[in-house]
């Protein structure tokens, strides 16, 4: 009976101190925590559990959030702790490589925004607390409309969920891991200046992206979006507040301009990337009855 109990306890604590996906080392942490030294202190590493228990059923949020707690406290610069945030991606990427079924490839697909999102809210939490209090205003302005404007920038690219069925968790969380790592970078960049660091932005495709005119609201008045098809060719959808939307396809050029003529040929004109300064489209030749005229020059400013 003491046996049968002893056993009993054992399994109960196993379970207590085993987390889902990691073993917990609280015990093991906290007396090399004691043993530490101001001067090895210093050069702490990111050390991430190099295995993770692969279920698709499990809660991750905790999980994921100590990762990027610990890469933030590791990281010696705002610089450094959004390249190691790659670390907090690698750990995880392996659910997306044993996914084998659609459900599966949509679970692993939102861990791994999640990361991305826990960052971002990590971030902003640092930043209004930082901020004073103009540009904590107007930060806040911009990231509640970026919030505001994701969900239909997110339509706007990847489609309905009536159009894209099963796979849509897939595609929709894939994309908002996108545009909330880059969201993370933008955040990160104004909390380097308030904190007097260097810091710079990754480079961005001169040739594919999502921009729109957000009139500095949380409406789309008008949108660009230049993306590859899934024959592999060009296009561009642009949609011009009040004047309508054209698709078609464009020429790179390789410096950022891309030559546009719409699917039935009765507009083209230059569209310019600018990275994350967002882009701009100016109408050069026009061909029968056309509801945007000859010169006319749309800014984009708001980059995804």
């Amino acid at each position: 009976m003491k046996k049968t109990i002893f056993l009993l306890v054992l399994v109960l604590s196993m379970g207590i101190y085993t987390g889902c996906g990691k073993e917990n080392t609280e015990i093991e942490n906290s007396r090399m925590e004691e043993q530490t030294t101001p001067e090895n202190s210093e050069n702490d590493e990111i050390h991430l559990d190099d295995e993770l228990n692969i279920d698709f059923t499990c809660d991750y949020s905790e999980d994921i959030k100590e990762d990027v707690d610990d890469v933030v406290a590791a990281s010696t610069s705002l610089q450094e702790e959004l390249t190691n945030m790659e670390k907090v991606t690698q750990k995880y990427t392996p659910l997306a490589e044993a996914a084998q079924t659609q459900g599966e490839m949509n679970v692993a697909a939102h861990w791994l925004y999640t990361i991305w999102d826990t960052e971002l809210n990590n971030l902003w939490s640092r930043l209004s607390s930082s901020a004073d209090r103009q540009t904590k205003e107007k930060l806040l302005a911009e990231q509640r409309n970026w919030i505001d404007l994701k969900e239909e920038v997110t339509l706007l690219n990847i489609g309905s969920r009536e159009e894209n069925g099963s796979m849509y968790p897939l595609l929709q969380d894939s994309y908002l891991e996108e545009i909330t790592k880059n969201r993370a970078y933008v955040l990160a960049r104004e909390l380097a200046k308030i904190k007097g660091e260097d810091f710079a932005m990754p480079e961005v495709s001169a040739k594919y992206g999502t921009f729109v005119d957000n009139q500095e609201t949380g409406d789309i008045y008008s949108s660009l979006i230049t993306r590859q098809n899934w024959e592999g060719t060009d296009e561009a959808v642009i949609s011009i507040y009040r004047q309508g939307e054209m698709e078609g396809s464009f020429v790179d050029h390789g410096n950022g301009e891309l030559s546009f003529t719409s699917e039935d040929g009765s507009v083209k004109g230059m569209i310019k990337i600018d990275g994350w300064n967002g882009a701009s489209f100016k109408v050069t030749e026009t061909y029968g009855e056309s509801p945007f005229p000859v010169g006319e020059e749309v800014e984009f400013p708001f980059a995804f």
